[in-house]
């Protein structure tokens, strides 16, 4: 594994744990809203290093980032609420699942179509190997998220096999 890896994983690890710390020690919603906040601001660092960005390309690809993103969230917005009412509906109608189901069919469209476009707004200040790199780096950013999880889900079912 190549050093700055084991660094990036290194301080992933770090974070997790002082999440979890303040986990115990705030109210739920402030807890989520700052472990959010702490993990976007590494992505941002992750992606920034990973691309190879010159420091007057930063400030401009967070802001951009950041925009797209929010995007993104708000054209899935419908789609999630209609999944999370089915799937805590027992007795959801195949109306409901088709809804749900045109929704997400909806909403990844337009994702589709918002990355589209950023990708040109992002073309004029990154080259086409830098928003490559973008999109290799994302997905190896959610991919150690989802070890992560993985990771503290087993830890803790083995905890609580342990107390049994």
């Amino acid at each position: 594994m190549l050093p700055i890896m084991k660094k990036i994983l290194s301080f992933l690890l770090i974070l997790s744990l002082g999440c979890a710390f303040t986990f115990s020690q705030e109210d739920e919603h402030a807890k989520r809203e700052k472990m959010f906040r702490e993990v976007r601001e590494f992505k941002m660092k992750y992606l920034a290093q990973e691309m190879d960005l010159s420091d007057s390309q930063k400030k401009e690809f967070f802001e951009l980032y950041e925009n797209m993103n929010k995007s993104k969230q708000e054209c899935y917005h419908e789609a999630m609420e209609l999944n999370r009412k089915i799937k805590h509906d027992k007795n959801a109608s195949d109306e409901d699942y088709q809804k749900a189901t045109e929704a997400l069919d909806k909403a990844n469209a337009q994702w589709s179509e918002i990355e589209k476009g950023y990708n040109e707004k992002f073309a004029e200040f990154l080259s086409a190997k830098q928003i490559y790199k973008m999109r290799e780096a994302e997905n190896s950013f959610k991919a150690k998220l989802d070890e992560m999880k993985r990771s503290r889900k087993k830890d803790f079912h083995k905890h609580q096999d342990k107390k049994k």
